[in-house]
């Protein structure tokens, strides 16, 4: 269970490595010393997407049905920038940037 203290403001969400080796795919977010969120590989086969994501945040965070976990992404990087802009709002109330683009 996650103690929701430590996670009171904002701090840097890092992805890493799962610690069993057995699944060396399978990145897992942190914040704090806790795992907030996992992003895995799907099989080959699934076509709603090659990455699933989930993520381990208590009922206190306002986490229901219209959020939609897991989330499918056909791209990794996609799938870990989503995943960090969510968990900066929910956590921190903090609004993703769109980046700047040349016009």
């Amino acid at each position: 269970m996650l103690d929701m203290a430590k996670l009171k403001e904002p701090t840097p969400l890092v992805w890493l490595p799962h610690r069993n080796r057995e699944y060396p795919n399978l990145l897992e977010c942190w914040a704090n010393k806790q795992m907030i969120a996992w992003l895995e590989p799907r099989p080959f086969y699934c076509d709603r997407g090659h990455w699933k994501v989930e993520i381990n945040l208590p009922e206190e965070c306002n986490i229901d049905g219209q959020d939609r976990f897991p989330r499918y992404y056909m791209s990794k990087t996609v799938a870990m920038a989503e995943t960090e802009a969510f968990m900066k709002w929910r956590l921190w109330q903090i609004r993703f940037k769109e980046p700047k683009t040349k016009e």
